[in-house]
């Protein structure tokens, strides 16, 4: 009997209600980007057309639908606390809440329907991050459209220097799934006073296994010895550098595939070792954002409804207090991309923070808080 009154008519119409509103608000936020977007980039993509001899039209529909899997995926939380927000104003100036307290419904069917709804966005969310937005990113990567295709469609890195261990490596890097380096110089024993020898090549490749690379029309000169110098065609060697973080030479960890962000993130000596980490912790925490968001708008919209009349001050009040959490689960990535904070606390602190304001207030609504302050209060005289 519990089961079916937690999943009866009540629930449903506040879920209906909850996603309408969210979907409402994540199609206005994303005709308004697109339209920033396309203001933009719109002569790119005519010229891609015009370039492969494709229907403008359909071009333009492929590179919309790339650019909204971005930004759905980027602005989901920000719909979800909005509209939690908007959805809980509805109500309140329908009554509902009044007429289910009238007959006895308790504030768990409102949970439930929270929770119900923040599984599914939570599912659309990690979708999005770990698998639907870097497939897209790399799409138009690919087809060179749009801000992505000007940032990465060009895979000449230019000039590079690699050092690790023992050794500097200095060359043109090219990324991408061809990567290699061209215009080589390798210096060995940089970690000694005197280097031990030099060697100049026309390119590296990746070398049949991983760890070995292969040089091509190579050079060597023995600098601590009296071997002569040698020309070899081809030279295949054991180097400390990762050929797949070579290949993402440059590209933001979220744009990643997951299992690519990973194996960065492990490697020890990678300069953008935080950043794929944090990348993982975030698509990690992305089930749960949409639901504890949708829980916050909920919560703080709740504040400013009294029995009579709404109070428009405190709304906008509340109203930034919603968007400041927002924007803060940008910060705490943007920390633990550059190292200041550990990627599991970067990803999951401001989730933690908005999880703690709506269970105070959701408390404070049950009349629950008066009963725990008091008990806080002998334990912490």
């Amino acid at each position: 009997m519990i089961w079916r009154s937690h999943t009866g008519l009540a629930v449903r119409a506040m879920m209906r209600m909850d996603l309408s509103v969210i979907a409402f608000l994540m199609f206005t936020l994303l005709v308004v980007a697109l339209t920033i977007d396309l203001a933009k980039w719109l002569p790119s993509v005519q010229a891609r057309a015009d370039t492969t001899q494709t229907p403008f039209a359909k071009t333009l529909l492929t590179y919309v639908a790339y650019r909204s899997i971005d930004i759905v995926t980027r602005l989901l939380t920000m719909a979800c606390v909005a509209g939690g927000f908007v959805a809980a104003l509805l109500r309140h100036q329908r009554l509902e809440d009044v007429v289910l307290s009238a007959v006895g419904a308790g504030p768990s069917l409102r949970l439930v329907a929270i929770l119900l709804s923040g599984l599914l966005l939570g599912t659309i969310q990690w979708a999005g991050e770990a698998w639907l937005r870097p497939i897209a990113v790399a799409a138009q990567v690919q087809e060179n459209l749009g801000d992505y295709g000007q940032r990465y469609h060009n895979t000449d890195t230019g000039t590079q220097w690699l050092v690790q261990e023992h050794i500097a490596l200095h060359g043109t890097l090219i990324r991408g799934p061809d990567m290699h380096l061209t215009n080589v110089r390798l210096f060995g024993g940089v970690d000694t006073p005197e280097l031990t020898h030099l060697l100049h090549a026309e390119s590296l490749h990746p070398g049949p296994r991983p760890g070995l690379w292969t040089f091509t029309n190579a050079t060597l000169w023995h600098l601590n010895s009296n071997r002569p110098t040698e020309q070899l065609a081809t030279l295949t060697t054991p180097l400390p550098f990762d050929a797949m973080r070579l290949r993402w030479f440059g590209i933001d960890a979220y744009y990643m595939p997951t299992a690519v962000a990973r194996h960065i993130a492990t490697l020890p000596h990678a300069p953008n070792a935080s950043d794929a980490a944090t990348a993982v912790a975030v698509r990690r925490a992305a089930p749960v954002l949409p639901g504890i968001f949708l829980l916050l708008g909920i919560s703080l919209a709740s504040l400013a409804t009294g029995p009579r009349r709404l109070s428009p001050f405190r709304l906008l009040a509340l109203a930034a207090v919603a968007y400041l959490c927002v924007v803060s689960v940008k910060t705490f990535w943007a920390l633990g991309i550059h190292a200041v904070l550990p990627p599991a606390a970067a990803a999951t602190l401001p989730a933690f923070f908005a999880l703690a304001v709506a269970t105070l207030i959701q408390l404070h609504h049950a009349g629950k808080l008066r009963d725990i302050l008091p008990i806080l209060h002998k334990r912490h005289p």
